[in-house]
């Protein structure tokens, strides 16, 4: 990221515009005169990054030790933490070394003010550009931790759906007969295909389920249900296979299957449409129960935890989601 010498030169060298009303004496423009709304502006004792018109960055000046300050705003748009970078170089779960030659990792909450905060981080440095951790902050981010009571909840409702659980693994081979297989499943981001109004239904289903074992709904032993449940295995079976697929040559075997981009010999497209076939055929009734469970934890909304814990600060590590 860049520090407070950068900004002094760019402001030292860029003249304000002689003919713009839209700057003041003490502001300077980060790209093109028109676009005063990116705006580099001298404070008294700090320079500011003005993008949108919205202050995200501050720079202060290096005191007698050489330890400099930067207080940072996380931003919500893509955009303009896209044009955040471009200019500051600042990007939230940056790497920084600190003193010590650690590197470590700074996620930038925008929700600050809900942590009482003016900024989402203020970060020191020392003379070297390493990062000072006794003397830096930032927002709090969060995992969700499982409660014993959210594990005893789990546990109760694996309990109750363990019959029509079991009968799924029974009716693998049905499942793996009707799978349908598709990009969209299996890509990054891949989405469910369950109809909408069936999420919905099974979702009102569960939201009846207590977590008491002894008072199961009666919802949950009706025929609709076991439809429900039916429609449910099949889509999650779908999801599972078409992953398997696109992790097999990074989405390759859908497009020569179906004949795209010169794919278009027979012997070819019969070769990646086999392929397809022994994936889904090797799926085992164990790979399917974890994704079938995975599936119902999530329609009962408890496949998080439900405890908010906020991560350590300045971590070298940051999990794969965590919330702001």
């Amino acid at each position: 990221m860049y520090n407070y010498q950068h900004f002094d030169n760019l402001y030292n060298n860029t003249r304000k515009p002689p003919r713009s009303k839209k700057y003041q004496e003490n502001q300077r423009p980060l790209r093109r005169v028109p676009e005063s709304w990116l705006m580099l502006q001298k404070d008294p004792n700090s320079y500011v990054v003005k993008i949108n018109r919205t202050e995200v960055a501050r720079y202060y000046p290096p005191n007698e030790q050489g330890i400099s300050e930067v207080a940072i705003r996380g931003l919500y748009a893509t955009y303009d933490i896209h044009l955040m970078y471009q200019f500051t170089r600042i990007y939230s779960c940056m790497p920084l070394t600190t003193t010590t030659g650690e590197v470590v990792k700074v996620p930038l909450n925008p929700h600050y003010k809900d942590q009482e905060q003016d900024f989402s981080a203020v970060l020191c440095f020392n003379s070297s550009d390493q990062l000072v951790v006794e003397e830096s902050w930032h927002s709090d981010v969060y995992r969700f931790a499982s409660t014993d009571e959210d594990k005893a909840k789990r546990k109760a409702l694996k309990a109750q759906l363990e019959a029509y659980i079991t009968l799924q693994m029974f009716k693998l081979p049905t499942l793996k007969a009707n799978a349908k297989v598709d990009d969209d499943q299996g890509g990054p981001f891949g989405e469910e295909q369950l109809n909408s109004s069936v999420r919905l239904e099974i979702n009102s289903l569960f939201g009846a389920f207590t977590g008491d074992i002894s008072q199961v709904p009666e919802a949950l032993n009706t025929p609709r249900f076991a439809q429900l449940f039916d429609e449910v295995s099949q889509d999650a079976f779908n999801m599972l296979a078409s992953k398997r697929i696109y992790n097999e040559g990074n989405g390759s075997l859908f497009w020569k299957a179906q004949g795209y981009y010169g794919t278009k010999h027979p012997d070819e497209k019969a070769d990646a449409q086999e392929k397809i076939n022994d994936i889904i055929n090797a799926i085992t009734p164990d790979d399917h129960k974890k994704s079938l469970i995975a599936r119902l934890m999530k329609y009962a909304n408890l496949s998080k935890g439900s405890q908010k814990v906020a991560l350590p600060q300045f971590s070298n590590t940051l999990p794969n989601r965590f919330h702001f």
